[in-house]
């Protein structure tokens, strides 16, 4: 019986890859508050075929990584990055029931509006351009709208049809003793 696996060392040289890419390339295609999240698209693809443990890890190296590139608090890519990788890990477990394209893009839609929502609490903990009291729900329905919303669907198409050829790269066929 032959299963698909994916390679451990392909898998961090992607998350490795991705990371950089989103602190270098990702910052000069934001346009407001969308920008392409290279970080969890590579985090989601990489992690599909591994075990827990080896996501959840592969996910804080990513997001330990991206912290240490970019300017924005520290901490929170770290904890975009696990739980980009935790569901990336789940989403791999219904690899062969559905559709994987739209698995896949389900994973990235549900990791980027976390990681966005994350972020903002971040920002308004740390007392960083947080809204006013009076004005916080028109704040954050601005936020959602305007951010959120148009990130999600961004990150989504390009999970949808990037992300099987990206997949097929790391992917490695696994023999089984019989």
């Amino acid at each position: 019986m032959l299963g698909v696996q994916t390679s451990i060392v392909r898998a961090a040289l992607l998350v490795a890859l991705a990371a950089l890419l989103e602190a270098t390339l990702s910052p000069l295609l934001t346009l407001g508050w969308v920008a392409p999240r290279f970080l969890i698209l590579g985090l989601i693809v990489a992690v599909m075929g591994l075990r827990d443990l080896q996501g959840l890890l592969l996910g804080f190296f990513g997001g330990v990584l991206t912290d240490a590139l970019g300017s924005g608090i520290f901490g929170v890519g770290t904890l975009g990055g696990v739980l980009a990788a935790a569901v990336g890990v789940r989403i791999g477990t219904l690899r062969r029931k559905g559709n994987m394209a739209l698995l896949m893009a389900q994973a990235v839609a549900v990791s980027v509006a976390a990681y966005d929502l994350l972020g903002l609490f971040a920002v308004s903990l740390a007392g960083r351009g947080a809204p006013s009291a009076s004005g916080y729900v028109s704040g954050f329905a601005d936020y959602l709208i305007a951010g959120v919303i148009p990130e999600v669907l961004l990150n989504a198409a390009i999970a949808y049809f990037v992300g099987g050829r990206i997949l097929r790269l790391i992917a490695t066929k696994e023999d089984t003793w019989n």
